[in-house]
């Protein structure tokens, strides 16, 4: 019994230092508190990309701290292992005592300390989790509720290509105003007619699972829907008669994507083509400019959409680009392989448009980026250490003259709001108006980018969930 109670002792010891001991570690080396956000990628990533971010910060200083915390904790149990010594004549009732005593405090413990910053987080991450398991779960209940709407429809159809961007913050990109001119393309065809480049663009979150998982459904953060009853994009497009097309050169990722994995498995066609990431032992079929040899043949008559899905700027920046596109010394900055990364995206994306431009009946190729990063602040894009930089996304659409000529309404609403404020969890409320979706069930058009009855500002508008407004940007 004694030696029970001593081994429970230890136990309930351990990880009631442990908890503050994690979190001082993680304190002292970012210089910003734990929280959920950041438990949540752990779940979220996969080994390479992993091995990629820690690349990118200080190994040496991550693994002194869990040397430091390892050791001391070690110190903090070994003071405390002569306790009973003290007591060697305890009754074995007085034990039971000590045990139950123990037990109960550990209860009273967990039902009081709902507000202890471990315990908080804990709480936090398991519930996102279990939205993310429940929206997977109703997938089957979803597309069942779409095929009863008889009235679910699209207008003239056509072809649509949606580029989802990564890591890369319009604060970098030339056709923005950044000093270096590190776009061509986007610059000249800002210049042309048919393209609009929206200059108050910001992201939702700064992780790619949080943000996809709203900018690709239903659910955003100014409305009360359910995620598990929310439809996804690819859903909607589906079952009004698109075809869908999913292709990404991004990793599938576990289960824990399983709103972006569930939304886009529901796609008809769909190819993942990276593996792994890294120069080191990548060929250039891995970078982004794989994905256009991957884009299908569209037949004349076929109303088609069409996902891809980028590695764009994610770091290490280094891994993103050919070595003929390092336009900037490699070797000077993190901010030089950033604006790399920036240029070959440009490129890559000049090469996507180029190719479906010249699909039958192509009506609008829209681009934006997830979230941004801050090189600069070799900050990444933790929500904990987070910055605006990391907040300032891109918003393109490249239209062409047919969408225009019978769309004229919607292309002038557009163009009315370039300079309108924008969060891309209501990218879902735009790119059903674009699709021309019809009769769809929870129609937003105060959120929706191309209606006349768009409301979105700064003073109303919010990133990380809700938790920062646009107007603290004072952009």
């Amino acid at each position: 019994m004694q030696r029970l109670l001593k081994i429970l002792g230890n136990l309930v010891l351990g990880t009631a230092l442990l908890l503050p001991l994690l979190q001082w570690g993680y304190y002292g080396v970012s210089g910003h508190m734990l929280s959920a956000d950041i438990v949540l990628t752990l779940f979220q990533t996969n080994l390479n990309e992993a091995l990629s971010y820690l690349r990118d910060q200080n190994p040496v200083l991550w693994g002194g701290a869990v040397g430091g915390i390892l050791l001391a904790l070690l110190l903090l149990l070994r003071s405390t292992s002569d306790l009973g010594r003290f007591s060697p004549g305890l009754s074995r009732r007085s034990l039971a005592v000590g045990l139950v005593a123990i037990l109960a405090g550990c209860g009273y413990m967990l039902r009081e300390s709902k507000n202890y910053t471990a315990f908080r987080i804990e709480r936090e991450t398991r519930e996102v989790l279990n939205d993310y398991r429940r929206y997977g779960q109703e997938k089957q209940q979803r597309m069942e509720r779409l095929q009863q709407l008889g009235n679910l429809k699209i207008g003239r159809g056509g072809v649509y290509v949606l580029i989802i961007g990564e890591s890369e913050s319009r604060d970098h990109m030339g056709v923005y105003g950044y000093g270096r001119q590190n776009t061509p393309w986007l610059s000249r065809m800002v210049q042309e007619p048919g393209n609009l480049f929206f200059t108050h663009a910001y992201s939702n979150h700064t992780h790619t699972v949080p943000v996809l998982t709203y900018a690709l459904s239903q659910k955003n953060q100014y409305n009360s829907l359910k995620l598990k009853e929310a439809y996804s994009l690819l859903e909607a497009a589906r079952a009004a008669g698109y075809k869908t097309y999913w292709i990404s050169n991004q990793r599938k990722l576990g289960g824990y994507d399983t709103p972006v994995a569930e939304m886009a498995s529901t796609a008809e066609y769909q190819v993942w083509k990276n593996d792994r990431s890294g120069t080191a032992d990548l060929q250039a079929p891995y970078y982004d400019q794989v994905l256009v040899d991957a884009l299908p043949e569209i037949r004349p008559d076929e109303n088609a959409f069409i996902v891809l899905h980028v590695m764009g700027c994610h770091g290490e920046y280094l891994d993103r680009y050919p070595k003929k596109f390092a336009r900037y010394p490699d070797n000077r900055s993190r901010v030089d392989t950033y604006d790399n990364a920036v240029y070959y995206s440009d490129w890559v994306l000049e090469e996507i448009y180029r190719k479906v431009s010249r699909y039958p009946r192509f009506q609008a190729l829209v681009f934006f980026s997830d979230h941004g990063d801050d090189p600069e602040g070799n900050r990444g894009h933790e929500a904990t250490k987070f910055t605006w930089t990391m907040a300032h996304i891109s918003l393109g659409i490249l239209t062409s003259e047919d969408f225009r000529k019978h769309r004229p309404g919607t292309w002038q609403t557009l163009e009315a709001h370039r300079d309108r404020y924008w969060t891309n969890d209501l990218l879902y409320n735009l790119m059903v108006d674009l699709l021309d979706i019809q009769g769809m069930p929870g129609e937003e058009p105060e959120l929706d980018l191309a209606s006349p009855l768009y409301e979105g500002e700064p003073g109303n508008l919010r990133t990380l969930h809700g938790k920062r407004k646009l107007v603290e940007d004072g952009e």
